[in-house]
């Protein structure tokens, strides 16, 4: 009779083992898939930063934004830099944008359909020097 109780008692175990690594995983491809995200738009935003700071300048910061980006860890075939300036063209003063969009659909643990966005833009915004 114990060694009955003794194999339900270890069934019972494995169960649970199985159990757990079910409910875990998921659980923890999302917050890696979330971490991942917030590194993303952190570097996305530095990247921004620095293109509009060389935009506000004159120069075209389309390179310098891409090898950033590529310097980080993060490919640079889902990135679109776009470079904005206001009505009047390279005027003292006058507002000039950095805007980067990154697709990472391609790049998470899990698919998340539309559970998760599958991509993010950043926009920084600077006067012309």
């Amino acid at each position: 009779m114990r060694k009955n109780q003794d194999t339900r008692r270890g069934s019972a175990v494995m169960e649970f083992a199985l159990l757990m690594a079910l409910l875990l995983t998921p659980l923890l491809a999302g917050i890696w898939d979330a971490a991942q995200m917030i590194d993303m738009n952190q570097v996305l935003t530095r990247a921004a930063r620095e293109g509009v700071i060389m935009a506000s300048r004159g120069d075209d910061p389309t390179e310098t934004v891409r090898s950033y980006v590529a310097a980080e860890g993060l490919s640079t075939d889902n990135l679109t830099v776009s470079v904005e300036f206001g009505p009047e063209d390279r005027v003292l003063g006058q507002e000039v944008s950095v805007s980067l969009n990154y697709n990472f659909a391609d790049n998470t643990v899990y698919p998340w359909g539309n559970l998760m966005p599958d991509g993010m833009t950043t926009v920084a915004r600077a006067k012309m020097e």
